[in-house]
């Protein structure tokens, strides 16, 4: 009877501290979901750069031969993924280990995401540039939600809108024609000051994570952007990382950070944090 008992408190407890470890996680991931603007009835939506591959050539600069149409490059896919996972209820990953696909290539919708969607083209967002608030101007199919903008201005032009945004903190600059490439601060006491990408260190990319809601209590848009596919692949690793220092430190407040990455091994540093256009440390 004493092993009997024994091995049913140890079954009791072992149920419990599942249970803990359950309630734990599920805390953890819509406390990352509230960080990126998950509230209430507002759902998330991922989007992604839209690279238009045409025949005979692309709209910018990528190329893949042998392919017509859009297309996203696999580590800003991966991100997304990694990101879609971690905003999913621990006990539905736990059953259903494997990302669902959709036959678009997109991901599907799991706990506070909707999914993800490609960046609607530059005509479709031409009334949203004219307008002093750009994201109350949206297509139908990314308006209402709090977005997360992965990739830069050149494929995903909703990154190009939010860096237009009065609430954005750093734009991306370059110094002269052929000068470094970086972040311009535009608010606070570091108004004006430029942060450089690369530091003169040809194997390092510059990659930017940003948040600002559009207005009180409205969407929160949040970009993780990068100089290349695997600058902005570490800046959504960076998030993932550290978003509960991020969440204790901003407290919903408008925040930016400029990371440098290393291209050999994909690590982000962090080169300076911005909340509220104060400097801080991470």
């Amino acid at each position: 009877m004493d092993v009997v008992g024994n091995l049913l408190a140890d079954l009791i407890w072992s149920v419990l501290a599942l249970g803990f470890g359950y309630l734990l996680l599920r805390r953890q991931t819509r406390g990352l979901a509230h960080l990126l603007g998950a509230a209430g009835d507002r759902r998330l939506l991922i989007v992604l750069p839209d690279i238009q591959v045409q025949s005979g050539g692309t709209v910018g600069g990528y190329r893949r031969d042998g392919f017509v149409g859009n297309v996203v490059s696999r580590r800003e896919f991966e991100a997304a993924v990694a990101l879609r996972d971690s905003l999913t209820d621990p006990l539905v990953r736990l059953v259903r280990p494997r990302t669902p696909v959709q036959p678009s290539g997109r991901i599907g919708a799991a706990g506070p995401v909707e999914g993800t969607e490609f960046c609607p083209p530059s005509s479709s967002l031409a009334a949203a540039f004219e307008a002093e608030d750009p994201f109350s101007h949206l297509p139908s199919q990314v308006a209402g939600r709090s977005l997360v903008l992965i990739g830069g201005p050149v494929y995903n032009h909703l990154t190009e809108l939010g860096f237009q945004h009065p609430a954005a903190q750093a734009v991306p600059e370059q110094q002269g024609g052929d000068g470094e490439w970086g972040l311009r601060v535009r608010t606070g006491p570091l108004n004006g000051q430029f942060f450089a990408g690369r530091n003169s260190a040809p194997d390092t990319e510059i990659a930017t994570i940003q948040s600002f809601s559009t207005q009180t209590s409205g969407p929160k848009i949040t970009i993780c952007a990068g100089s290349s596919d695997v600058a902005t692949q570490a800046s959504v690793a960076f998030l993932l990382a550290n978003w509960r220092r991020i969440a204790r430190r901003c407290r919903q407040r408008p925040y930016a950070f400029l990371l440098h990455v290393d291209t050999h091994s994909g690590q982000a540093r962090l080169q300076t944090g911005i909340v509220e256009g104060q400097p801080f440390i991470l």
